[in-house]
């Protein structure tokens, strides 16, 4: 009963397999499927359509997200996460943002670089990021 056949060719594969035994049942119903789109060709364009406009409609005017409910829904669900996996969020979400800020302040820097002559206060914007741009460097190294 648990005796295992042995395949005539050795490249066959199981998707193969599976092919050659479900292709003439699948080849009846795609035949079905294309008599049936080829006979109602414009009635199945107008569905596709209708179902296009209702969920356009339904996502910019029926179904408005509250930032205030999506706030407390967040909050709530910080709350039942427990305390090691929190910590451990809280980290992993400190961390993205200070890689978010540190690749705003290289793109700021390389931008400040980049022009021929420097103003006083992008100057000053110059020395403020790098020293950011230091002490993010510092802080994640420790980290």
């Amino acid at each position: 009963m648990f005796r295992k056949t042995p395949s005539k060719d050795r490249d066959t594969t199981l998707f193969q397999e599976l092919k050659n035994e479900l292709y003439p049942h699948l080849a009846g119903v795609n035949g079905q499927l294309k008599r049936l789109m080829d006979r109602h060709a414009k009635i199945i364009f107008c569905v596709l359509l209708l179902f296009i406009v209702a969920s356009f409609i339904l996502t910019f005017f029926v179904l408005k997200p509250n930032p205030e409910n999506q706030a407390g829904n967040f909050k709530k669900e910080l709350k039942a996460i427990p305390g090691e996996l929190s910590d451990e969020f809280s980290a992993l979400q400190d961390l993205t943002l200070r890689a978010a800020k540190m690749s705003e302040l290289k793109s700021d820097i390389e931008r400040i670089i980049a022009q021929d002559s420097i103003s006083k206060t992008d100057s000053t914007y110059l020395e403020k990021a790098s020293e950011q741009l230091k002490y993010f460097n510092n802080h994640s190294n420790e980290n």
